[in-house]
């Protein structure tokens, strides 16, 4: 299968490479002063679990189904702020440039996140 055809998640090396990212992502969420208040009360390997099983998903895994709880219901009373959301792309893009993802998978992995800016941001 040529790189082009292959989905991001089989490109970015599957579910070990994403496992990872989401482990490093929190990792850094946790120190990050603007951030880490967002996770005070969460059990932190449930969110790792879904935030796996939603990042496969949104990153072409046909295998991995999302279960979570709907992501509206989830943010809505954390009032996440654009500066936030922000912030977490950039924990993201350091990331995955640290795992030598390519240019191109980084930004489309970013697009994806993109797109749920209107389901996770409710502090404007």
């Amino acid at each position: 299968m040529d790189k082009q055809s292959c989905c991001l998640y089989e490109r970015f090396g599957g579910d070990q490479q994403v496992s990872e990212l989401i482990d490093q992502f929190y990792y850094k969420v946790l120190f990050d002063k603007l951030l880490r208040d967002k996770f005070l009360k969460a059990d932190m390997s449930r969110v790792r679990y879904q935030q796996k099983r939603f990042f496969s998903q949104m990153m072409g895994d046909q295998k991995t189904q999302y279960t979570g709880r709907d992501l509206i219901e989830v943010h809505r009373n954390l009032g996440i702020s654009d500066q936030q959301f922000d912030k977490f792309k950039v924990h993201l893009k350091s990331i995955a440039q640290d795992m030598e993802v390519s240019v191109e998978d980084i930004e489309e992995l970013l697009e994806h996140v993109e797109r749920h800016r209107n389901v996770i941001v409710f502090n404007k």
